[in-house]
């Protein structure tokens, strides 16, 4: 069965206020992917400060994580 189908299925069994909330919603989201990015070039720096290496990144990791064993 496709996943189209499977939605049809779940659907019809929604209250008529809950389908169109769905259908709202599957319309958002179908747009927002076939919308196009957006042309230009990129801007360096948009995200700094945004996120941290953890001080630890490059340490070894423990021989319990490669070898399946709870540490």
């Amino acid at each position: 069965m496709s996943s189209l189908a499977e939605i049809e299925i779940a659907a019809a069994g929604l209250p008529s206020a809950e389908k169109h909330s769905l259908l709202s919603w599957l319309t958002t989201e179908l747009s927002a992917e076939s919308s196009q990015p957006v042309e230009g070039p990129r801007i360096s720096g948009l995200g700094k400060g945004k996120w941290q290496v953890a001080d630890d990144f490059d340490a070894p990791l423990p021989d319990e994580f490669w070898l399946g064993r709870d540490a």
